[in-house]
């Protein structure tokens, strides 16, 4: 008599199926997070020649790039820092509405909570806001910080804390060394918060009645440019963490991406980097990664003041992301020869950029 046969799996063959889709998921799944960054890394990509476009436009309006920042003022609610690069942009990223919420002035742009600050009259502005324009996809640095109001922004309705974008890009403002080499750049000088020097693109504009800076900074127009656009670096990446855990961007500040902090010699300045070191640097040098307080103390940079020097970093494998002053975007790896990468952060030093970097 004929026994009937069981159809289904025994366990050895159930156990043999289950091991070849665990192998087929381990050599599927690189795959699939390369291509899942690969689309990252195209929209920060996209961020950035939004960016770049963003300066050109703006150059055509008013025949000079915007200023990183320009030097605080005092007026007769208390002392205003002014805004950066990022917010004077608005317009030319279709956010009209954002910038003229903005009082430029008699407020604030870093939302300062001592007694002494003028208030932030846009503080709702601040704390509504979120571009994506200003964030990079790849980048696990925390998109806004929490940061408290003084009492003066209170007064406007504001509460007593509100989160404000912290943004993964920066403005090139210049080199520590002439472009090309390691000599120290002539317009390159000490400060509280590092070197500062202009011989960038994005220029600081420095308050000269304190810490007698040797240069005030100077509006730069694209003729400046005498290396070329092509040749010349604009703004980078700063979407990774220093070290592996530290967060050091240089819009990691009181006021986000809003505040260009005090554009003086003796304070901090922020959302933009003059190069002293190279990209993805994790190095423990304090330029990098802070600097000493008011009080004669260490403080490292990021969550309330930024330093100078803090390196252009992504998440990206092997470099960094930056758009040219020609409106062009490039990849470039941590292993440029370091000559080279100043030269594309000098504005005019008249070094030979190969094409290839």
């Amino acid at each position: 008599m004929l026994r009937k046969r069981n159809s289904g799996f025994t366990l050895v063959e159930l156990l043999v199926v289950i091991a070849i889709i665990g192998i087929l998921v381990g050599l599927l799944l690189p795959a699939v997070q390369a291509a899942r960054e690969a689309g990252r890394r195209a929209s920060c990509m996209n961020n950035l020649k939004q960016l770049g476009l963003a300066l050109q436009l703006y150059h055509d309006s008013y025949r000079k790039l915007p200023p990183a920042g320009i030097r605080e003022m005092f007026n007769a609610s208390g002392w205003s820092r002014q805004a950066s690069w990022m917010v004077r942009i608005l317009p030319q990223l279709e956010q009209s509405a954002a910038y003229n919420s903005a009082s430029f002035s008699d407020s604030t742009f870093d939302n300062h909570s001592a007694g002494w600050t003028a208030p932030a009259r846009h503080w709702l502005a601040m704390s509504q806001l979120r571009l994506p324009t200003y964030a990079c996809p790849s980048s696990p640095l925390p998109p806004a910080l929490t940061y408290p109001t003084s009492s003066q922004t209170q007064a406007l309705g504001a509460p007593p804390q509100i989160d404000i974008q912290i943004p993964d890009y920066a403005a090139n403002s210049g080199s520590n060394f002439r472009g090309g080499t390691f000599v120290t750049a002539p317009t390159a000088f000490w400060d509280w918060g590092g070197v500062h020097a202009d011989n960038g693109v994005l220029p600081m504009l420095l308050r000269p009645d304190w810490g007698n800076p040797p240069f005030a900074g100077t509006h730069v127009k694209l003729a400046l440019l005498t290396d070329g656009t092509s040749n010349t670096i604009a703004i980078g990446e700063q979407g990774g963490f220093h070290q592996g855990q530290h967060d050091y961007r240089a819009g990691s500040v009181r006021g986000g991406f809003w505040s260009c902090g005090t554009a003086s010699a003796p304070s901090n300045k922020n959302n933009y980097v003059v190069t002293r070191y190279p990209i993805n640097y994790s190095g423990d040098e304090w330029p990098a990664w802070g600097g000493l307080r008011w009080d004669g103390g260490w403080q490292p940079n990021g969550g309330e003041v930024s330093f100078n020097n803090t390196a252009f970093r992504s998440q990206h494998t092997g470099g960094a992301q930056f758009a040219l002053a020609d409106g062009s975007v490039r990849f470039i790896s941590e292993n440029i020869q370091f000559e080279t990468y100043t030269a594309l952060m000098d504005r005019s030093d008249g070094a030979v950029v190969n094409g290839e970097f």
